[in-house]
């Protein structure tokens, strides 16, 4: 589903990262860690074709296609919870009925009619999270998806990833947080020069 051979970026004649290889064959989901600038962030958008002017191969194959979220949340702040969440381009043709089962698991069916501008950054993260779950993509690329989640939330997520490589998805997240978890990691450190 999603291969890559010597993939390098390179900024400013700079490169970010290079040579990185991995195949997700047999793999359902890995954890991208680095320091700032490591290219963690570059990768995603590479994966995701948002970034065309990389070098080295990769091949990618979906059969429902690809779900990117970026570390902003990209929310419309003058729209409601429910519209930023009922026009997402990223999602096909939802209900509202789809919604609401949702907000609740999340806590946040009282907010559903409130700008996003008045949200907490986590009650912004979560609205974003919803669009994930709600997704029918099999390939998923998350730039920091955990970050200003509530333990509560975060263990919730963890579950939905779950869930969602048991249905066969694919997912390529970043995080800052090294700590041990079942997640295989790839070190872009290793990848800079």
């Amino acid at each position: 589903m999603l291969k890559t051979a010597n993939l390098s970026y390179k900024f400013d004649d700079k490169y970010i990262f290079s040579d990185l290889s991995f195949d997700m064959s047999n793999q359902g989901i890995y954890k991208l860690v680095g320091d700032n600038g490591s290219g963690k962030s570059s990768l995603l958008k590479i994966l995701s074709g948002i970034y065309k002017n990389y070098e080295g191969e990769l091949s990618l194959n979906t059969k429902k296609g690809i779900f990117y979220s970026g570390h902003k949340t990209a929310l419309k702040n003058s729209l409601s919870v429910i519209e930023n969440i009922y026009y997402d381009i990223r999602l096909p043709k939802i209900s509202l009925n789809q919604i609401y089962p949702v907000l609740r698991d999340l806590e946040l069916e009282n907010y559903a009619d409130i700008q996003s501008s008045h949200l907490s950054e986590g009650q912004k993260r979560k609205i974003s999270l919803i669009s994930f779950i709600l997704s029918a993509a099999d390939l998923y690329f998350l730039d920091e998806p955990f970050n200003n989640l509530d333990q509560k939330t975060s263990k919730l997520l963890k579950e939905i990833f779950e869930n969602k490589i048991n249905n066969g998805a694919k997912i390529i997240f970043s995080s800052h947080d090294r700590s041990e978890d079942f997640f295989s990691c790839i070190d872009m450190n290793l990848y800079n020069q």
